[in-house]
């Protein structure tokens, strides 16, 4: 059970809904922005031990984004120069992650005056760690009984933008590997095949999703493994770059009309009749009449209810070196990303580059420790694809980000004063969720109809106990879930 943020007991999220989400935490929960910590090189694919300064960047999702695997095929894009004048603009938004990209590349679409301030640099944040999944589908119906039109509008928007990362990545020929490849889940039993069918099918339909179910003979072909037994494929699923897709909105952005500032980050906040004016560390303002703050579990104490109003986690992801010739088409054939049902370890994808992603949630001894939790896994890939036993399988880079749920499974739109808003809190849909949003709100805005959105506003409420659910995941269920996995339960 959890306590709700009026403290009364919330029995309808059980351990086995937090056992499930955590093990989806890094797929896409990925939003970027504005944190606290000075980056300190830390060699990737390397076991760091003996400084608490660095061992705690690992534990504070705050490591170099140099050492995020998603750095490590076309490197780290250029900076955008800090801020160091007074501006004017229609709408400033802070973060520059997927959410704010997005926000950005679409309102400066629209003919609005867009001012992006980052604390670090584009992608900095969740945008440029996460496992890097695409997954097209909410699978929980009753947050829409609380929508104005229980949900239809929104129904709406995603039937026709569901593919919205491809869209853009083709759009604007973002080299950022995303591949609509689909995602499977996989199961070993019928009776778990039959229970996720079944709980899949209402929201596919709402959300149209075509689901298709696999057999023994069809799952073998896809994943190159016998290991399980039934699947169901989403086929508009598949799978992105994060950062590269992150940065490449921003790049679109910038040349489509916005101006962004890196190394930019934002102290206060104060009205001036209609505007608001926004002060950056050096002195600067930006005056606008919108401020948005896309900047998920990098929430600073300028906004402290943004901060206050979700259940902040650290998670990881790593990636292989290139996989040896003989196993490329021994694994994943389909090249489809996989999700294992009921519990998700081990999300999993072989990118373009031939690489192995994977992530999780990390050791609370031992977060920096990357060779341990690369072993975790290759004894999992081991299990699942024997041959993989006969040849090497080098980590590449290890990586730690943070992530912030909600109680609910869909994202928060928050207004927090007449024209201070704050879009976030993605849990594991953000590669899809946050440019799709984004673009949502920037049509609204451009039309002045904030009420025409096809989701609400909400403000934000301060959770109790922000830490339990970590507790409970990183402490007690990831590990009793290796230790099945071990025991071959899983």
């Amino acid at each position: 059970m959890v306590i709700k943020a009026d403290n009364r007991v919330d029995d309808s999220l059980t351990r086995r809904d937090i056992l499930r989400n955590g093990g989806y935490l890094m797929m896409g929960s990925a939003l970027a922005g504005c944190g606290n910590a000075a980056d300190t090189e830390v060699a990737s694919g390397t076991t760091v031990q003996g400084h608490h300064a660095t061992e705690d960047l690992y534990e504070q999702g705050s490591v170099p984004i140099a050492n995020s695997g998603w750095t490590q095929t076309l490197g780290v894009a250029p900076d955008y120069p800090a801020l160091e004048q007074d501006l004017t603009a229609d709408v400033v938004v802070v973060g520059a992650g997927l959410a704010g990209s997005s926000l950005a590349l679409h309102l400066t679409e629209l003919g609005l005056s867009t001012v992006v301030l980052e604390m670090h640099q584009p992608g900095w944040g969740a945008s440029g760690r996460n496992a890097g999944h695409v997954l097209p589908l909410l699978r929980d119906m009753s947050v829409f009984e609380s929508f104005p039109d229980q949900g239809r509008a929104f129904f709406e928007l995603f039937r026709e933008h569901h593919g919205i990362p491809f869209e853009i990545a083709q759009r604007y020929n973002i080299d950022c590997d995303a591949t609509q490849s689909g995602y499977l889940n996989a199961m070993t039993s019928q009776s778990a095949f039959e229970k996720f069918h079944a709980a899949s099918t209402q929201p596919a339909d709402k959300l149209g999703q075509n689901l298709e179910s696999v057999d023994a003979p069809a799952m073998l072909a896809m994943t190159g493994s016998n290991y399980y037994s039934h699947g169901v494929l989403y086929p508009s699923g598949g799978r992105i770059n994060p950062y590269l897709f992150t940065a490449g909105m921003s790049a679109a952005a910038r040349a489509q009309g916005a101006r962004i500032f890196g190394d930019t980050e934002v102290t206060s906040l104060s009205q001036n009749g209609d505007d608001w004016r926004v002060r950056v560390q050096n002195g600067s303002t930006v005056r606008c009449k919108r401020v948005v703050f896309c900047t998920n579990a990098y929430a600073t104490d300028v906004v402290p209810e943004l901060r206050q109003s979700c259940y902040p986690m650290t998670a990881y992801a790593l990636s292989s070196g290139p996989l040896p010739h003989e196993l490329r088409d021994q694994i994943m054939p389909s090249r489809a990303t996989l999700a294992q049902v009921p519990f998700d370890l081990n999300p999993f994808l072989i990118d373009g580059h031939d690489r192995i992603i994977t992530a999780s949630m990390p050791s609370r001894s031992k977060p920096w420790d990357a060779d341990w939790h690369f072993q975790q896994h290759l004894a999992w890939i081991h299990r699942t694809w024997p041959v993989t036993r006969e040849f090497p399988i080098k980590l590449q880079a290890y990586w730690t980000g943070k992530v912030a749920m909600r109680q609910q499974e869909f994202p928060g739109m928050y207004e927090l004063r007449p024209g201070i808003y704050g879009l976030m809190h993605f849990n594991a849909w953000g590669n899809v969720m946050a440019p799709l949003m984004g673009r949502a709100l920037a049509t609204a805005i451009a039309r002045d109809r904030l009420d025409q959105l096809p989701f609400p506003i909400e403000r934000p409420q301060a959770v109790s106990n922000p830490g339990k659910q970590e507790f409970l995941i990183r402490s007690l269920m990831i590990p009793a879930a290796r230790i099945a996995q071990r025991l071959g339960i899983l």
